[in-house]
């Protein structure tokens, strides 16, 4: 039986999946899918693995991370921010990108932990240039981030703010922060046996890899499709700094640090429920 796997349809995601991509495995069938979406897929156990948001596994809905591999950062991201017209502690609604998880939980812990704030969150689907009103904010992930922060930049008529999450969880707790890990489905313990547990995060981690020495050679191709980088700005030199900048694929000890802090300000303010640490399937070093 082939591992099912699913990944993000995000720009981010190119350099974790382009070695199964770039030459598929035999015993590999990949998808791709909203960050939301995957979630739902992992936890039905329709799929084996999954790139999920970090908050989803910290609520007890995997059966573990299968792989030293995800999304993370260590200060800005670039990619996942809050716009907002004017101060954060004046935020009473943000609207949220209909594709976040991790990013909803937080800016919900930075806007309780820095000013006591807890506003209405509403999904939403951004729109880049949108009029907000004061007191409102829009938090934006992924590729809708970069055109959003384009469209500040051309053109900005509420003097919206571009609050980088990344860079205000750095200044709350000096750690890096876990955007998605690979998961494992609930139940692939019960249904495989370790060995070819193991050679399933072998398989992500190599793909991580194959995708690392090419950085370049996929800035340059994602460029040539369209896609924007670092401030919305075109062009192989952006995309290649978010990529070996803004974002880290090795999760390593100060990325469990930070996701083991996210875990203890979750549960705080009710984020999350109160577990044991996700058990991480893959031999440490």
């Amino acid at each position: 039986m082939p591992y099912r796997i699913a990944a993000v349809s995000f720009l981010n995601t190119v350099p974790l999946i382009e070695g199964l991509v770039a030459a598929p495995h035999p015993d590999v069938i990949l998808t791709v899918d909203l960050p939301s979406r995957l979630a739902a897929q992992l936890s039905g156990c329709t799929v084996d693995a999954a790139l999920v948001p970090a908050v989803e596994i910290l609520r007890g809905r995997t059966g573990g991370i299968l792989s030293p591999t995800g999304i993370a950062c260590d200060g800005p991201v670039d990619s996942v921010a809050l716009f907002a017209a004017g101060p954060l502690d004046g935020i009473r609604t943000v609207w949220a990108d209909r594709g976040s998880r991790s990013s909803v939980a937080l800016l919900q812990v930075l806007l309780a932990e820095f000013h006591g704030v807890r506003p209405e969150f509403r999904e939403t689907e951004p729109v880049p240039g949108r009029r907000l009103p004061a007191g409102e904010g829009m938090l934006v992930i992924g590729d809708r981030c970069f055109a959003q922060a384009g469209a500040v930049a051309r053109d900005n008529p509420d003097d919206l703010r571009m609050y980088d999450l990344g860079s205000l969880w750095k200044d709350l707790t000096g750690l890096p922060f876990v955007f998605a890990a690979w998961a494992a489905a609930p139940d692939l313990t019960a249904r495989l046996p370790r060995d070819r547990i193991g050679s399933l995060g072998a398989l992500l981690t190599a793909s991580r890899d194959f995708g690392l020495q090419r950085l370049d050679e996929l800035a340059v191709r994602e460029a040539a499709a369209g896609k924007l980088g670092r401030g919305g700005e075109a062009g192989p030199g952006a995309l290649a700094y978010y990529f070996g900048t803004s974002l880290r694929f090795v999760l390593g000890e100060g990325e469990w640090a930070g996701m083991r802090r996210f875990q203890e300000l979750c549960i705080a303010h009710g984020l999350a429920p109160d577990l044991p640490f996700p058990e991480l399937l893959f031999p440490r070093s």
